[in-house]
């Protein structure tokens, strides 16, 4: 069996080998400046389809109040067939 050195014996052993090296060659060692962490940014959530959809037809509708532009809502389909309630049927509400 082979005789192994425990980890106080490895610790003095690699300090003597350190300083042995340091007094031959002061400049072996270079110490660095820590790096401070980076700063942390507040949660922002991403925009949804809709909400980017809800923007992109609020942008468009000021560009066209801007414009002077009017939209007329689009009329169904006059088929006598079809039944149909507007407001008008009910002249009390």
């Amino acid at each position: 069996m082979l005789n192994r050195p425990d980890k106080d014996a490895l610790r003095a052993m690699l300090e003597a080998q350190v300083q042995e090296k340091l007094q031959h060659d002061p400049d072996a060692v270079t110490t660095y400046a820590a790096q401070s962490e980076p700063e942390r940014k507040p949660y922002t959530t991403k925009p949804t389809v809709q909400e980017k959809a809800f923007h992109k037809e609020l942008d468009q509708m000021r560009a066209d109040a801007e414009a002077g532009v009017i939209h007329v809502p689009k009329c169904e389909s006059k088929d006598e067939d079809a039944p149909s309630l507007r407001l008008d049927d009910y002249p009390g509400l």
